[in-house]
């Protein structure tokens, strides 16, 4: 970020507060966004979003990002949107899957645990049952794609 007073950084999981707000002040510009390269590692991500129409809100979005290291999971990072009172990682998902292969149990538990990570409302959208659901479908349809598209990685 920039300003009249100087530059500063910010991580990703600070500079999100919730819908439409962000930890930029009023004066500042974010002019930068720095992804970490990981290089050797078979990657892949998928996201997924319910929506009524398209361009509409999400009722319920996934984001998924896998690493894979000799048929196991290195890395994954899992997100929620529109479930929370802000954007929320699916930490305990996340830690589920570190290490194990992939099969369809593990993809299974980790959704699951998405799932209970999400804190969504009943609204006009749906019941709170049925956005948890979702997410739990979601993340099980987004962590396939994803673990499929880091297999196709040339390393």
């Amino acid at each position: 970020m920039r300003s009249s007073r100087g530059e500063r950084t910010i991580a990703a999981a600070d500079f999100f507060q919730g819908p439409f707000t962000t930890a930029l002040a009023a004066d500042e510009v974010l002019t930068e966004i720095r992804i970490p390269s990981r290089s050797g590692q078979r990657a892949g991500g998928a996201y997924l979003k319910l929506e009524r129409k398209v361009g509409d809100f999400a009722t319920v979005g996934v984001a998924v990002q896998v690493e894979l290291d000799d048929g196991h999971m290195a890395r994954a990072g899992i997100g929620l949107t529109s479930v929370g009172p802000h954007n929320l990682k699916a930490n305990a998902a996340e830690q589920a899957l570190l290490g194990k292969e992939p099969t369809d149990q593990v993809i299974a538990e980790a959704a699951q645990l998405a799932a209970e990570a999400a804190q969504p409302k009943d609204d006009v959208r749906g019941s709170a049952a049925y956005k948890k659901d979702v997410v739990r479908v979601f993340v099980q349809r987004g962590l396939r794609t994803a673990i499929e598209r880091a297999k196709e990685v040339r390393a």
